[in-house]
């Protein structure tokens, strides 16, 4: 195990991964003082290495991100969101033949999501032997031999653990979902940038247009004010206080300091800008403002059916020994639910019914719903207690 500290010694290594076709790759970063995520550490394994690259110290990552991204490289990751990030970020570029293990544990186990020790052990019947540094401080620098040891330990087993969930999924008939799902994930995790961010504010769908409209704008001065600063936006204004000025759309500082915690230093220093901001927003056209989402109302009872679909869905995830919240959320049920029941199959297929999902429970899932299929328990002691009889 080493911590490559040199340009030229990182530009070897990413040769070396090149010519190996496969390499199992974790990072250590910052999160809560930062716009985005710092990145602190980056660790790979292949062949017979375990090593660790300095990114304060080795300034260029381009020759690795271009590998993750190649359709070449094996990128093998555990629990890999913030690590697509950074290859979103560096090169605007999804990584082509990524295999995230917890997601394939998933899909052959109800062990999803699963934790880094624990997937050792169940799938390698290893136990992990690093200290405790799950609270450390990665920009902290130098690094510890302890904490380049448990960082590095995060990459040892992942190509095994790889080798034998691949020959398991094999055998069951489930690698192509496997295959599928660890594309689906990249594909959302990059489609994240691009959602317009303000629509995820809490509250933001039940203001009216001219309100929205404050919002909107509120929320964009925010970004570029903490993307400037490299600061989490919520230190920039706080989202319920981001709704609370967009609905009072105050005029003056006096106006301003009503909203709860307003007065507080690190708000006031910005209070010029949001009352700018929302003198903006009050002076658009009613023309140019946002219109409210045109949502369909469903009848109550989609609820009970999702729930019922619940039960469904949770028993045959059990029959099949496969993860219930991988397969699919309440949400999804929900969907489903409105999709078939009440849209008459129009419009585009639910998550549900698209892909190894669909294999999984789609017709089950459809059947219930129209009445061909009665649910009754059959045995209380056993794993799968209920049944799901067809015609009854």
């Amino acid at each position: 195990m080493s911590l490559i500290t040199d340009q030229s010694e990182f530009d070897q290594l990413c040769k070396r991964i090149s010519e190996a076709g496969v390499v199992a790759f974790d990072t250590e970063f910052a999160s809560e003082s930062y716009y985005r995520p710092r990145l602190c550490l980056l660790q790979f394994g292949f062949a017979d290495e375990i090593v660790g690259v300095d990114p304060f110290q080795v300034s260029d990552l381009s020759k690795w991100w271009e590998i993750m991204a190649d359709d070449v490289t094996t990128v093998v990751v555990h629990g890999s969101r913030e690590e697509v990030r950074f290859c979103q970020f560096a090169i605007q570029r999804p990584p082509r033949k990524l295999v995230d293990v917890q997601i394939a544990e998933g899909l052959r186990s109800r062990g999803f999501p699963i934790s880094h020790t624990n997937l050792v052990s169940r799938v390698l019947n290893t136990n992990v032997t690093h200290g405790k540094q799950t609270r450390t401080d990665w920009e902290r620098r130098p690094l510890s031999n302890s904490q380049t040891e448990y960082a590095l330990e995060d990459v040892l087993h992942l190509i095994q653990i790889w080798e034998t969930q691949k020959k398991s999924l094999k055998e069951m008939s489930r690698l192509t979902w496997a295959e599928a799902e660890f594309e689906r994930f990249v594909r959302d995790v990059f489609a994240e940038e691009g959602r317009e961010g303000w629509l995820r504010l809490s509250g933001y769908s039940r203001l009216n247009r001219r309100d929205m409209a404050t919002a909107r704008m509120l929320f964009q001065w925010r970004d570029e004010i903490a993307s400037g600063k490299n600061k989490p936006p919520r230190r920039v204004l706080r989202d319920d206080l981001l709704i609370d000025v967009a609905k009072r759309q105050p005029k003056s500082l006096k106006e301003l300091n009503i909203v709860r915690d307003m007065n507080r230093r690190d708000y006031q220093q910005h209070a010029d800008d949001i009352l700018r901001v929302v003198k903006e927003a009050v002076s658009i056209s009613n023309d140019d403002l946002p219109e409210k989402s045109k949502r369909k109302n469903y009848p109550s009872q989609d609820e009970v059916l999702a729930r019922i679909l619940g039960l469904a869905l949770a028993n045959r995830c059990q029959e099949l020994g496969i993860s219930m919240p991988l397969v699919g959320t309440s949400a999804d049920l929900k969907e489903l639910v409105r999709w078939h029941a009440f849209d008459n199959q129009q419009g585009e297929r639910p998550k549900l019914m698209t892909g190894w999902r669909n294999e999984v429970c789609g017709k089950i899932l459809t059947d219930v719903l129209d009445g061909n299929i009665s649910l009754r328990v059959i045995d209380l002691n056993s794993e799968n207690p209920l049944s799901f009889d067809v015609g009854r």
